[in-house]
């Protein structure tokens, strides 16, 4: 277990209702706006599946090196390109914006991959699974970061949807855990530090 200390911890402990709800306050949507411990009020207990632990544990070692576990290792940010990706996974089934999207199969997550003008990798994006997702990311709350890894260095708004963007610095890359209306996490980024 990596455990990250900070601030946000205490505020998160002390928001646990007894209900085991988390609400967060938000007054601001945009992107670059943190929003502070103090807008905690309550969190989800932790009490969750273990492979979800381990799962969360894995992205976040490997978010060090700039690369997501799984089928996607070895991909890295800003090193592996378009070429490589394509080589490893195949074309992609579907382009979405600027990303690349290989959806998910027989446990499998989906992954999506946004590149730079030089065709390297910008971004990776996992989505986990669509069978089982309590055994991955359908199982990882706030609380269950917050025990694993720490609180997050930044807590974000996103624009425009219910969702919060829990962001974890790893040396020169950041990740990024993007928590649904449901109160577990939607999907995972994962880019070069700002």
């Amino acid at each position: 277990m990596n455990a990250k200390k900070g601030l946000l911890v205490g505020a998160i402990a002390f928001g646990l209702t007894l209900s085991g709800t988390w609400l967060l306050s938000v007054s601001a949507a945009s992107p670059d706006v943190n929003i502070p411990a103090s807008s905690v009020s309550g969190i989800h207990s932790s009490n969750t599946n273990q492979e979800a632990v381990e799962y969360l544990d894995n992205i976040y070692d490997h978010a060090f090196n700039g690369e997501m576990p799984g089928a996607v290792q070895g991909l890295k940010i800003n090193k592996s390109t378009k070429k490589d990706v394509h080589q490893r996974l195949g074309n992609p089934p579907k382009v979405k914006g600027q990303f690349d999207l290989y959806g998910w199969n027989m446990g499998n997550p989906g992954y999506g991959f946004a590149y730079n003008k030089d065709n390297t990798i910008s971004e990776i994006r996992n989505f986990g699974t669509g069978v089982e997702r309590q055994t991955n990311l359908g199982g990882i709350t706030p609380a269950v970061m917050s025990e694993q890894i720490g609180s997050a260095d930044k807590i974000l708004a996103v624009p425009n949807t219910n969702e919060m963007d829990f962001v974890y610095e790893t040396g020169d890359y950041e990740l990024h855990f993007v928590v649904g209306s449901d109160h577990t996490v939607d999907h995972v980024n994962l880019k070069e530090a700002k």
